[in-house]
């Protein structure tokens, strides 16, 4: 069965242009001015037609975090962001123990499929536990700790086909054991909460790792050692130009100027925006965490506060959130705003068919107004009316 949308501007990979779009068994078929044979028919109405985003950086919303390990979780927690836009989410786990991170990765491998879930869940981010206790950040320290062949081994040998990336500190991989580890099992590494100075990050990029988690966010700078100048992970992520960078595009954690930035000086190919999001994703109001003996979170201005207001607790961005506060706040094109949220985070997970609305792509197809609110959501080509 085909179905035409017609009426819209598609978001193409250097253009925006007003033609039809036809898609049939989940693929894309044609995009074109023609008027070809179909079944079915969507209006846009003057809308943007878009590829689906993708999310590689989230842990959660809607009250539940992918952590807890239930079937109700990891719907309800995808859903919410697949209705703002994320057609595919590499859902995200925070350092924990070996037990709790297990029991979450069994219940990820077992539900991840299921026909309640609109978005692809592709595969898991796991955020840790490898990292400097010094950018802890959003973290809980005591889940910290360094790279434990024993138990990194266990998970790569258990969960390897469902583990998609793996953030760490390089400088607690000194003898690059866990990095050749991931290597050889078609895990992407990537560099966060980390305290690196050049010279480690220098390592590890010659060895693959090519991937910045959350740019500014618990991230290394400049440092002096004797009165000489160190680069951090920072600087050398500027130094290198094959080096991606993720950013949380909330206009919170970074403020529009610092996203022109790093947009400036890394370029659309290689910025990806991410949001980051805790279980409290596109919440309002004051919450309680429930994981949090009772601690309650401030959510306001767009993002999880403290109860003091002295930090953020996290994000509760969703993926349109960050392309709005890109092209509203921050001046940059909604085509390269797009393409970050699309075809870049693809390109970094190696997912050939997604991130692009051309003929023989996945139908995973998203239709926004001029304020990038959702009026459709296209998954694999079923569709989502919002």
């Amino acid at each position: 069965m085909t179905t035409k949308i017609f009426n819209g501007q598609i978001i193409l990979e250097n253009e925006i242009k007003k033609c039809n779009l036809y898609f049939e068994d989940g693929k894309i078929t044609a995009i074109t001015d023609d008027d070809l044979p179909f079944d079915k028919c969507i209006d846009a109405n003057g809308c943007f037609v878009s590829p689906g985003f993708v999310d590689i950086h989230n842990h959660g919303g809607a009250g539940f975090e992918y952590v807890d390990a239930t079937k109700e979780a990891i719907v309800e927690a995808s859903n919410i962001h697949a209705l703002h836009g994320a057609t595919t989410i590499f859902p995200s786990l925070a350092a924990h123990s070996l037990g709790e991170m297990t029991e979450a990765l069994d219940a990820l491998d077992k539900f991840k499929d299921d026909e309640e879930i609109i978005a692809n869940l592709a595969g898991v981010h796991l955020e840790g536990p490898y990292f400097s206790p010094a950018q802890c950040g959003g973290q809980e320290a005591d889940q910290l700790r360094e790279p434990d062949p024993k138990e990194y081994m266990h998970m790569i040998e258990k969960y390897g086909d469902l583990i998609k990336r793996w953030s760490y500190a390089p400088e607690l991989d000194k003898e690059l054991n866990f990095l050749n580890e991931l290597n050889k099992n078609g895990i992407i590494a990537a560099a966060g909460h980390t305290d690196a100075k050049y010279d480690d990050m220098k390592k590890a990029y010659d060895h693959g790792c090519k991937l910045i988690t959350h740019l500014y966010s618990c991230t290394s700078t400049i440092t002096r050692e004797q009165g000489f100048r160190k680069l951090g992970v920072i600087e050398t992520a500027y130094l290198y130009d094959d080096i991606y960078v993720e950013a949380i595009a909330d206009g919170c954690h970074l403020p529009p100027e610092l996203l022109r930035l790093i947009y400036k000086l890394k370029g659309s190919d290689h910025m990806c925006l991410v949001t980051d999001s805790i279980r409290f994703g596109a919440m309002e109001g004051e919450v309680i965490d429930p994981s949090a003996s009772g601690e309650s979170y401030i959510i306001e201005d767009g993002v999880a506060k403290l109860p003091d207001r002295s930090a953020f607790a996290g994000s509760i961005a969703t993926a349109d959130v960050l392309v709005r506060t890109c092209v509203k706040k921050a001046d940059i094109p909604l085509t390269e705003a797009v393409k970050m949220m699309s075809a870049v985070p693809c390109e970094i997970m190696q997912l050939p068919n997604k991130g692009v609305l051309k003929r023989g792509c996945d139908a995973d197809i998203i239709i926004f107004d001029d304020d990038i609110k959702m009026k459709n959501v296209i998954v694999g080509g079923r569709v989502y009316k919002i």
